[in-house]
């Protein structure tokens, strides 16, 4: 009769496990391992047909971090160095109030912020679009009450509605940057 120890069962039990863990990790390839027919990109500075204040510059700036930080593709300065052109035009921006002020029905209280556009992606080395004029939206949303400040008659802090979009603004930035990235990253 074979008498093992129980340390040396336990010592059995792990070594496979282990060498089951790293077999079955060998493969595993963090991200996308889809080869992309572009390796240089060149962001056009984004363009507003929009009503949102200000925008392009925020978008613009979001956009080429989110690729940045992405890794898969590398920005470049000019169009002539590029194997790709991203296109970026801010189509629309909707205020719709949600909650109206108890005081005065005609006021928001908060509001949700629309921020739409139109994205193109022309391939530079065989002059057509990857696409074109592709409709993202993004939409968050924008509190006129701050719960950190409160007014000694109300009790409640207010801030103005442009304060409000303000602070809103980089999320819908955000938001749109990260879908244009998905968009322009994918396989489609």
């Amino acid at each position: 009769m074979n008498d093992r120890s129980p340390a040396s069962l336990f010592l059995a039990i792990a070594s496979l496990s282990l060498v089951g863990l790293f077999a079955g990790c060998a493969s595993y390839q963090l991200g996308s391992s889809a080869k992309l027919p572009y390796q240089k990109v060149f962001v056009e500075p984004v363009t507003n047909d929009s009503y949102a204040p200000q925008a392009q510059a925020v978008v613009s700036a979001k956009i080429r971090d989110v690729l940045i930080r992405d890794g898969r593709v590398q920005l470049v300065t000019s169009e002539e160095a590029a194997d790709a052109v991203l296109s970026v035009n801010l189509t629309e921006y909707k205020r719709t109030g949600n909650t109206r002020d108890t005081s005065d029905t005609g006021r928001a209280q908060d509001f949700t912020v629309t921020l739409s556009a139109e994205v193109s992606f022309f391939d530079q080395t065989n002059g057509s679009y990857y696409f074109q004029k592709r409709r993202i939206v993004e939409t968050t949303n924008a509190y006129r009450d701050d719960p950190y400040t409160r007014n000694e008659d109300t009790g409640l802090g207010t801030q103005s509605y442009f304060g409000a979009e303000y602070q809103a603004m980089p999320l819908l930035a955000r938001g749109m940057a990260r879908q244009v990235a998905d968009t322009i990253l994918s396989n489609w």
